[in-house]
């Protein structure tokens, strides 16, 4: 009987974790190190459309899942003085599951950490690779407190800024700005929503995001150049005024706003992108989810595509004699698909914030009333399709 494949994750975020547990459901020794001494993850929310939810039952992880989010049918989106202009579906209810189902990042990614311990994976934190020397039929790995683990693959998950990528990839992948920022902030859900609202604005938008049947995440997202950096003290006011700024003094969120001014855990993060052609992998080292594909969050699919990297990589590793072989099947299942939704997230983004003057405002709100049904339902079709 063959011995079980030893594989190294480096990176304990939302993929990382998934894939550990995948791998370990296939039969695999998984370790899993982070350069952080606890588990943990900026933002406040997200979702998980079909092919995230696909996914993470594909891992064994989809009641737990159900348990801790939210079903989330649909998009209403509004013009900066909140009136309707569009609902868009999350799509039919496919084997089942919900179109999309949103969630605390935290409250996932300790499900997720629990789920791979449970699977036997095993964990060190503030770790971090020093070397790694690569054989034929192996890689030995040095961590940062000295001591060397051999290894069949070892996988980069550790996101936008991966040491993975930099060290065996080159500096040629690092991470590019895209013009665009997010300022994210959790709120009390007092307008009870149940399904995400979005306020087009001048030159960007507003999201609000249910989390619970009390609780939700404010997102704004504005062009914005230079990457600034913001007095932490003032970064809720800062919020405020941008948002006021986008919907022109608007009473529509009037309310959501307010909270932000009281805010304590206003986060601000600049888009970047990464992109990294063929392949994903230099012998026995492999980068995937975002260490391979930072994309920005307009389709609601980076984390999905980072868990789907996982599951589609377990399934190739079960049924391929070689690493090599299963490397080269992951690559012909992932590239087109992953390329796909990066590029139209990209261009999602664009559209959005291209609506600054009057001119090009009522330009977007026409879109977003006509046409973003339709180019929505594309999105919707491109997500449902096997990965």
């Amino acid at each position: 009987m063959a011995e079980p494949l030893k594989i190294l994750i480096v990176g304990a975020g939302i993929g990382g974790l998934s894939t550990a547990s995948a791998l370990a459901r296939m039969g695999a020794k998984v370790d899993v190190i982070d350069d952080k001494p606890e588990i943990s993850v900026a933002g406040v929310g997200f979702g998980l459309r079909i092919n995230g939810l696909r996914a993470v039952r594909d891992i064994g992880l989809l009641e737990e899942v159900l348990e801790i989010g939210h079903p989330a049918p649909g998009i209403d989106n509004y013009d900066a003085e909140g009136n309707l202009l569009s609902t868009m579906s999350y799509g039919t209810q496919d084997e089942g599951l919900p179109g999309c189902v949103t969630m605390s990042r935290i409250a996932f990614l300790e499900l997720a950490a629990r789920y791979a311990l449970d699977n036997g994976c095993a964990f060190r934190m503030s770790t971090t690779v020093a070397d790694i020397a690569q054989h034929d039929e192996s890689a030995t790995v040095t961590f940062s407190s000295g001591d060397r683990a051999e290894y069949d693959l070892v996988l980069g998950f550790d996101g936008l800024h991966s040491q993975i990528r930099r060290d065996y990839f080159g500096e040629k992948y690092a991470p590019r700005p895209v013009g665009g920022v997010a300022w994210r902030v959790g709120l009390p859900n007092r307008r009870k929503i149940m399904q995400p609202i979005i306020c087009q604005g001048y030159g960007g938008k507003i999201m609000l995001t249910p989390l619970s049947e009390d609780t939700m995440y404010m997102v704004l997202t504005v062009a914005e150049e230079g990457r600034p950096r913001y007095d932490a003290s003032k970064m809720a006011e800062i919020m405020h005024d941008r948002a006021a700024a986008l919907t022109r003094g608007s009473a529509f969120l009037s309310d959501a706003l307010d909270d932000v001014r009281h805010a304590d855990n206003v986060a601000y993060t600049p888009y970047s992108t990464v992109w990294v052609p063929y392949p994903w992998f230099r012998g026995r080292v492999m980068i995937l989810g975002d260490a391979a594909h930072t994309m920005t969050p307009y389709l609601g699919s980076g984390a999905a595509m980072s868990i789907e990297d996982g599951v589609v990589l377990a399934q190739e590793l079960a049924r391929n004699d070689s690493v090599l072989d299963a490397q080269l099947e992951v690559m012909k299942r992932r590239l087109p698909r992953v390329r796909a939704v990066h590029d139209r997230s990209i261009e999602s983004m664009l559209e959005e914030f291209d609506s600054v003057t009057d001119e090009t405002y009522r330009a977007r709100i026409e879109h977003l009333r006509h046409d973003e049904p339709i180019a929505n339902e594309y999105a919707n079709r491109l997500l449902r399709m096997p990965y």
